[in-house]
């Protein structure tokens, strides 16, 4: 074909004139009926044009053994004169069935070599097959006198390809017959339902894409295959021949994407660039371009496992839990899902759901669920490019039959009421158990207490792990490329190298971090690294400062004076004395946010959640209004003064403007200024440790993780003080509060050690205290076992080796379950299982040897604790895993849990599980007969004949 021959134009490969090409639009639109299923949402994979009278239809039956079954539909096209009824011999004279026997000799030779191909032969007629006519399965089958006539007409027809009497009856007892209208009949179908996937189409715009629908079959049709096509065509990487003869969804996006609701796809066009400014707001003179640029994949990995995931495991449940500390990339991977959903639906691949992202805040049980998620995706997407206002209804149902949305729900913990908190986790559940099922959720942000986790129920729950190595390299040689650093890779091993040597190589492990380090360090001609985490803020606004200050053509002092010139040098020094003490402004309102009380009256107003700090425009101005400095110079007229705030603002890079609000760009951007201005003076300092404080050493609660974790970043900032009486009075707070009754201020401790507060050596008395606090309580053999773990725990984070050999010891403890083992439930209660469980989430290898260790104490331990220990070792692919649950699934004492164990098993070993299995129905088919011949079956299944009796018998009780 020349490259810019009009396909339809192209003649029937084999054209004989007149009659050849009637055949060739014909069967050209039944590949066309195919593809406008695939666009309606039915599950065809794909549509391949092998020739002028095969098709071959790709359908998905679902997910059977692990994966997804192709079922291959090879169909012989066959038409004639509408006046003329079909029988089978017309159709043997066709050579239909010559095509499909040779079809099936290939595919059948396939699958006897190993392949495991499910393939269906069909023969697609135009018109009606001639009444009483039989079908092929009947022909096959009945010795009836008509039929075996048939029969025998039908082989003498095949028999130059010699096919004997049992191939003849098993080949056409599996031939279906499609009966299709008439030739202008199926054309007008097709536009009718191509008009009925998209409403609001005119009829031009129907026949204009159901003509580039049949010009891309007859394209395809063109070319030839050779012999044996049939395989080529159902390899999983076929060769580019089959890939220019077939259609695919990714072939149709262009039409799918014109077929989308208007709405639909101009939210889909928007939301495709909802990873396209970096998540912290910088200033768009070091901000890169696009996330993308920057942003490396981390690994996601599942809660009480050591198991690690990809991205894209969130999103295939109805509702899961994603954690990350201070600056851990959450909101980076969550724009980065919505807009590769997005992109993956204008491809035309809309089986994954369609994701949006939504701050917690902006959802209230008050409000309906649709009218939330549109405001939120009217706000976030306006700067994008969205066209439309999007309705309540537009998110109330799914966005395509079939598919369901994707809730992103980011920064659960900035929910600030413990209480709110947990009404909005608690509707989030209510909003999943609806049907039918049209949003799914993913509910993230930093650690919430145990209490406010089990509010979810029984869901996933996965931490996004922080920079190895290697991720960490490879962010740091993103951002000196975009930042312009010479010879970036060779650039990155130095630095890291330095981070390493002030003692941030641990913290800069986060994407934030990294990000703020790798900026601070490219505007620093010495190349200091801050060796804290308040430093490394520190000098970060200060790198702000001085950008928004240059003398630049674009920099804000340049247009400030612009301004203010012609009003003279008072109101000049007024504006400079403004300017001087935005960073003090924005730090007083960011501490009344930290330290605003919970107000009962919360639900006064549903329509804008009452428990949000105000940080509208409107809001910000007042706050500005109310210092010497912001007074408006009576010189300058209210709105302009207005929008000279509103525009320092939001050039200072601290803030990032959301509609009609100015919110901070990052939580610990927030906390950092909320901390600087509780510094201003010592009375200050020590009214706002003693209010912060409070929840840690008041809590009473004897479950340290029950402890207010939200605060531990805020509280790091506060106490990295640099000035001296600062850091005595947060040292005096924190040491006469750690004691062995006070778990919770020991966690604290622990978890503001993991942010470098705590790495000057004047800290070090408190370590220690906190040290032989934790270590007392798990020596105490007379206190809860639970508690003496989660001591261990804190002891592990705080001195490594001591916790872990505390944590390895109470996995050994007999004792610690005699509670659990009075009364056996849920296994992950075990005491010993969390001990061994909190090993393996700081030494993978001592951990799983713990739990190979429960698996074995068939004296103390319940059974279920040591199923549940083996079940673990198999989720983490560990060595162990294998002989553990041989071990289980031979014991004979017991049948409860044994047939999981078995079937666990069979995916490591199928043969020994094959054993096993064949072991228990022996040992209990007398008391359990029903559960042993479910147990038969499977056994059937595996390919083990020894207890086909009982399969047999269970059929006879079936028929009876």
């Amino acid at each position: 074909m020349d490259v810019g021959q009009d396909p339809r134009h192209i003649p029937a490969p084999d054209n004989t004139g007149t009659e050849t090409e009637k055949r060739f639009a014909f069967q050209a639109q039944v590949a066309v009926r195919y593809a406008i299923e695939m666009l309606g949402g039915y599950p065809i994979d794909n549509v391949t044009c092998e020739h002028i009278e095969d098709v071959v239809v790709a359908r998905t039956l679902g997910t059977h053994h692990g994966g997804d079954t192709t079922l291959w539909d090879f169909q012989q096209v066959k038409s004639r004169e509408p006046n003329e009824p079909w029988t089978l011999l017309r159709i043997g004279d066709s050579k239909a069935l010559h095509s499909l026997l040779r079809t099936d000799r290939v595919l059948r030779q396939a699958n006897s070599e190993g392949s495991v191909l499910t393939y269906r032969l069909t023969v697609a007629i135009e018109g009606k097959l001639a009444a009483r006519e039989p079908s092929f399965r009947d022909v096959a089958r009945s010795d009836g006198k008509r039929e075996s006539s048939i029969r025998a007409r039908l082989g003498s027809k095949l028999k130059d390809l010699d096919a004997d009497p049992e191939e003849l009856s098993d080949f056409l007892s599996r031939i279906y017959i499609v009966e299709l209208p008439l030739r202008g009949e199926l054309e007008r179908d097709n536009r009718d339902a191509l008009g009925g996937l998209a409403e609001h189409l005119t009829i031009a715009e129907v026949w204009q894409f159901h003509q580039t629908l049949s010009d891309l079959v007859r394209s395809a049709m063109v070319e030839r295959l050779g012999p044996r096509w049939q395989l080529f065509v159902t390899r999983p990487d076929p060769a580019e021949v089959i890939l220019r003869k077939r259609l695919t969804r990714q072939t149709l996006a262009a039409i799918a994407v014109r077929l989308l609701p208007p709405e639909l796809l101009d939210f889909l066009q928007a939301s495709q660039s909802a990873d396209y400014q970096h998540p912290y707001g910088l200033m768009e003179t070091s901000c890169p371009t696009r996330l993308s640029d920057v942003r490396v994949p981390q690994r996601i990995s599942i809660v009480a496992s050591s198991e690690t995931l990809p991205e894209t495991c969130l999103g295939q449940d109805a509702l899961c839990m994603l954690t990350a500390g201070p600056g851990g990339g959450k909101t980076s991977l969550l724009r980065a899902i919505q807009a590769r959903s997005a992109a993956q639906w204008l491809a035309g691949v809309e089986t994954q759901p369609l994701a949006l992202t939504v701050n917690a805040t902006a959802l209230t049980p008050l409000r309906p669920l649709g009218a939330a998620l549109a405001s939120a995706a009217n706000e976030s997407l306006s700067r994008l490019g969205l066209g439309r206002t999007l309705g309540e209804g537009f998110f109330r149902t799914a966005p395509r039959p079939g598919t369901r949305w994707l809730v992103l729900v980011d920064g659960i913990d900035e929910i600030t009421d413990p209480e709110l908190r947990r009404e909005v986790l608690q509707w989030i559940v209510q909003c999943t158990d609806r049907q039918p099922a049209v949003h799914s959720f993913v509910v993230a942000g930093r650690p919430i207490s145990d209490a406010e986790r089990k509010l979810l129920g029984t869901v996933p729950e996965y931490r996004l792990d922080q920079f190895s190595t290697d991720d960490l390299r490879s962010a740091v040689q993103g951002w000196f490329r975009q930042l312009g650093i010479p010879r970036p890779d060779t650039s990155a091993d130095a630095f890291i190298a330095a981070l390493s040597s002030v003692g941030m190589s641990k913290l800069a492990r986060t994407p934030l971090m990294t990000s703020l380090l790798c900026q601070v360090y490219s505007m620093n001609p010495d190349g200091v690294i801050p060796d804290s985490r308040n430093a490394l803020y520190s000098s970060f606004v200060d790198l702000l400062h001085e950008r928004m200050h240059s003398r630049g053509p674009s920099g804000f002092r340049t247009q400030s004076e612009y301004l203010t010139q012609r009003f003279g040098p008072t109101v000049s020094k007024h504006v400079e004395s403004l300017m001087s003490g935005l960073l003090d402004l924005i730090g007083q309102m960011a501490a009344e946010d930290e330290s605003r009380p919970v107000d009962p009256l919360i639900y006064i107003r549903p329509a804008r959640p009452e428990y949000l700090p105000d940080h509208s425009v409107e809001a910000w101005i007042t706050l500005i209004s109310r210092s010497p400095a912001g007074e408006r110079p009576p010189a300058i007229t209210r709105k302009m003064w207005t929008d000279f705030i509103v525009s320092a603002l939001t050039r200072c890079g601290l803030l990032v403007r959301e509609g009609d609000r100015l919110e901070f760009a990052h939580k610990t951007m927030q906390e950092y200024c909320a901390a600087r201005w509780a510094m201003r003076t010592p009375q200050a300092y020590e009214q706002e440790l003693d209010r912060t404080l409070h929840r840690w050493i008041h809590n009473g609660g004897s479950n340290p993780w029950g402890a207010p974790l939200e605060t531990v970043s805020y509280i790091s900032f506060l106490i990295e003080a640099d000035q001296s009486p600062l850091h005595d009075i947060a040292h005096r707070k924190l040491y006469d509060n750690v004691t062995r009754e006070s778990l919770h201020c020991c966690l604290l401790v622990a978890m503001i050690n993991r942010f470098g507060s705590l790495e000057p050596e004047s800290w070090q008395p408190l370590i220690e205290k906190a040290i032989h606090s934790t270590r007392a309580v798990v020596e105490l053999e007379e206190e809860d076992p639970t508690t003496r773990v989660w001591a261990a725990e804190i002891l592990a984070e705080l001195d490594e080796d001591p916790g872990l050999a505390a944590l390895e010891s109470l996995a050994k403890e007999p004792t610690l379950d005699r509670e659990f083992n009075e009364d056996p439930h849920t296994p992950d209660f075990s005491v010993r299982l969390q001990a061994a469980l909190a090993l393996m989430q700081f030494d993978t290898r001592r951990g799983a040897d713990a739990l190979m260790q429960l698996v074995l104490d068939d004296e103390d331990l319940d059974q279920l604790v040591r199923v549940r220990a083996a079940e673990i070792l198999f989720e983490n692919s560990d060595e162990h895993a294998g002989a553990a649950l041989s071990m289980l699934a031979k014991e004979s004492s017991w049948y409860y849990s044994r047939f999981e164990v078995i079937t666990l098993y069979s995916k490591i070993d199928r043969h020994a599980a094959a054993e096993c299995l064949n072991d228990l129905i022996e040992e209990w088919c007398d008391l359990i007969p029903e559960e042993c011949q479910d147990y038969a079956h499977l056994l059937a299944q595996w390919g083990d004949p020894r207890q086909l009796h009982l399969v047999e018998d269970s059929r006879n009780e079936d028929d009876i």
